[in-house]
């Protein structure tokens, strides 16, 4: 199991995942982990962690085949997500399938956008907007941060980049997940288009993760490590400088396949 997200912003709804991917043998290897299609006013990109990567791979394909084959109603959604789903985990009935998760992002015509959470056999979950999923390994370190790092709604550039420090917080903190790169799709909200943000894009909204954890740790030696009647004058002046120096580093991150 690795980690992916699925989250909104003013301006689309998109996946990530990281780049990770294990077999069932427990070998580990670099990959892809997302999928999108566009059928009629309808568009959906799907991202997997799993205990089998290939199998989880093989699973998302056709769980978009039976999307694009089906009604756009969240009815006929959810049932043809569960109908692939139990289709596949029915095949293994003497051997205990593998663990796997999705994270479903949808928009159907301009106004309806969505994200599911999905498990074999059967567990459709369909997600307020405004609400981040985590699936993986990864889960466990991103969700604590979610209530901190996700206040509100954002735009779909700052979106993407409490993303990257999210993803860069599951590498640092996660063996399974170290040294592995970031792959997102990005339906526009405006067209239904499909964006692929490129890794590079990624791993440079990633890098500005470790000025923000030292941030952090500059509030906790400020507010708690220094004495009730200490002047803290220098300390102020240091951690404005340090501030804004990583603004600087923030401000020009950039995403330009959100345009192309």
């Amino acid at each position: 199991m690795t980690v992916a997200l699925g989250m909104n912003g003013i301006g689309g709804v998109f996946v990530c995942a990281d780049s990770h991917v294990v077999t069932q043998d427990g070998l580990v290897s670099s990959g892809y982990k997302l999928g999108g299609i566009e059928c009629g006013n309808a568009t959906f990109v799907i991202a997997n962690a799993s205990e089998d990567g290939n199998a989880a791979n093989m699973v998302a394909t056709e769980i978009l085949n039976a999307l694009a084959k089906s009604s756009t109603d969240r009815l006929s959604i959810e049932s043809a997500i569960k109908r692939t789903m139990e289709a596949w985990h029915s095949g293994y009935s003497h051997n205990k399938p593998p663990s796997m998760q999705f994270v479903l992002g949808t928009r159907v015509g301009q106004q309806h956008r969505a994200l599911y959470f999905c498990e074999p056999p059967n567990t459709v979950l369909r997600k307020h907007i405004e609400e981040t999923i985590a699936i993986g390994v990864g889960a466990q370190i991103v969700e604590p941060l979610l209530p901190e790092v996700i206040r509100g709604p954002l735009l779909l550039r700052e979106a993407l980049i409490r993303a990257a420090y999210l993803m860069y917080r599951a590498k640092k903190e996660h063996v399974f997940l170290k040294g592995s790169e970031t792959d997102v799709l990005v339906i526009s909200q405006d067209t239904g288009d499909i964006h692929q943000m490129t890794r590079q894009e990624m791993s440079e909204a990633e890098a500005i993760g470790p000025d923000v954890d030292f941030m952090l740790r500059y509030c906790y030696l400020g507010l708690l490590g220094q004495f009730p009647s200490a002047d803290q004058k220098d300390f102020l002046k240091s951690f404005r400088k340090k501030y804004l120096e990583s603004k600087k580093k923030a401000d020009v991150i950039k995403f330009p396949s959100l345009l192309a």
